[in-house]
């Protein structure tokens, strides 16, 4: 997901790529206590939410970005499957192999069907098991982590609507979804679900927080010592997240902090992107570690954990990711 800016040539260096590794490891943190059902305990362990929430602001910075660019549905659509969707499909078809090799066979042909009918087109939510696999584990899911591409992919469906709409009607087309937004958050969190306050109308708010900062990038100005003060004064804010106070703003609370973190803290390169390997990759190494009883609640383990993600990530983004992308971009043309 690396974008451009207007003239995309001219685009300042920037540390989405670092933001987006940070991101994806606290959901790994998180994930090694919620799904092992043990107390989160140190606070490492309790942003698996807040990452969440910062990653569909970056997408909402993004994704704008790159179809204000180039606003073409037939391209924009192209250049997002090939990025979000090879990956996803081999992630899905291993977790069926290994869940068939632990159950030995014993499955219902119409529980691989449903598994991989449901999964291979984002709805996970319908099938996260096979056979009943994970029925007695804390979390009932193979990968915790696939809730969320369907919301993403239901924003890059939307994301071609928000813009012909902010060109015809200006920036208060974006209050109008925010406002709406929030007010759908607010029943969903006192009067709906679990289920229904994580999903699109809810996350809405968020996606629309990163269209706006990139819509203004360029009038936000601020030095590197002010805007580190400024971060850790955000993220001291974010902890309190859970207060019924912060729901109306911690949207904005939470994008300041990514927009500083992103564009206007010093410059630190990567040369290579595998969050979105660590990302899809980690939840099911954990699952497994504890279907097989070598499940560890220990920073070696940990430490374990995350250098065979590294690995695995490193080696899909080169196996995979880069060349589907490439493919995309060809595509696109």
């Amino acid at each position: 997901m690396r974008i451009k800016s207007e003239s995309w040539k001219t685009m300042p260096a920037n540390n989405f790529t670092i933001l987006r590794l940070i991101l994806a490891m606290l959901v790994v943190f998180g994930h090694f206590k919620i799904l092992s059902g043990l107390p989160i305990g140190n606070i490492i362990h309790s942003y698996a939410d807040f990452a969440v929430d910062a990653f569909f602001i970056v997408s909402g910075y993004l994704i704008y970005g790159s179809f204000d660019n180039s606003p073409r549905l037939k391209s924009f659509a192209i250049k997002r499957f090939f990025r979000i969707y090879p990956l996803y499909f081999i992630i899905i078809i291993t977790q069926f192999f290994i869940m068939l090799w632990f159950l030995d066979g014993n499955v219902q042909i119409a529980d691989m069907v449903k598994y991989l009918a449901s999964n291979l087109v984002f709805a996970n939510f319908i099938s996260p098991d096979m056979g009943g696999l994970l029925a007695n584990a804390h979390n009932p899911a193979i990968n915790a982590s696939l809730w969320t591409l369907k919301i993403e992919i239901m924003f890059y469906m939307i994301v071609p609507l928000i813009y012909w709409a902010v060109k015809r009607k200006g920036v208060m087309v974006l209050i109008i979804i925010y406002a709406a937004s929030l007010a759908y958050a607010l029943w969903a969190n006192n009067y709906g679900s679990t289920f229904l306050a994580k999903q699109l109308p809810v996350q809405l708010r968020f996606f629309v927080i990163g269209i706006g900062l990139y819509m203004w990038r360029d009038k936000i100005k601020i030095s590197h010592l002010p805007a580190f003060v400024l971060v850790v004064i955000l993220f001291a804010l974010c902890s309190l997240r859970y207060e019924w106070w912060m729901l109306p703003i911690y949207p904005f609370v939470i994008g300041g902090l990514v927009f500083l973190c992103a564009l206007r803290l010093p410059v630190i390169p990567l040369k290579f992107d595998i969050s979105y390997g660590v990302y899809l990759i980690h939840a099911p190494l954990i699952q497994i570690a504890l279907l097989l009883g070598f499940f560890e609640d220990s920073i070696s383990f940990l430490f374990m954990l995350v250098a065979v993600v590294y690995i695995l990530a490193f080696l899909v983004e080169k196996i995979i990711e880069i060349p589907m992308v490439r493919l995309g971009k060809k595509y696109a043309k």
